[in-house]
Formats: C-alpha cells, structure tokens, sequence
C-alpha cells in the first residue's frame, strides 16, 4: 500500500525553526542511543535543508530576473 502525503504552506522562517528543531530532535536521539529515530529525523532535516536552499535559489532568480525587466524598462 503506497503511503499518503500531504502538502503544508510554510514561510522560509518557518522552514528555518523546523530545521533548527530537527537538529536537537537529531542531536537528543544520538544522545539517548536511539539511532533509528536519529537516522528518520538526519532524512526529514535533510530534506527540509533542500527545500529551504530551493527556496533561497528561486528567490535569487526572481531577483535578477525583476532587474533585468527593470534594466530593459529604463533602456527603452
């Protein structure tokens, strides 16, 4: 049976804060020899770390494509 999956909004601040979480969720599993649940939270920070650097990658595309629409409006 294929797993469900949902889809959250979540600002890039909040991404941030999850991340942080994650890693004293990481840190306290390895303290407390529990490598299964520190091995699940490294993947799901992992991920987390992915989306937040999509989300900064995109951001700076957006930027230097709003220049250069400005750049071509003001060389008009």
């Amino acid at each position: 049976m294929q797993e469900s999956t949902a889809t959250i909004k979540l600002t890039k601040s909040e991404i941030e804060w999850t991340i942080i979480a994650l890693v004293w969720m990481e840190k306290s599993s390895v303290e407390f020899r529990r490598p299964d649940d520190a091995n699940m939270i490294k993947k799901i920070r992992e991920d987390f770390v992915k989306i937040k650097n999509d989300i900064i990658e995109g951001e700076k595309q957006l930027e230097v494509k709003n220049k250069n629409k400005e750049k071509d409006k003001t060389s008009s």
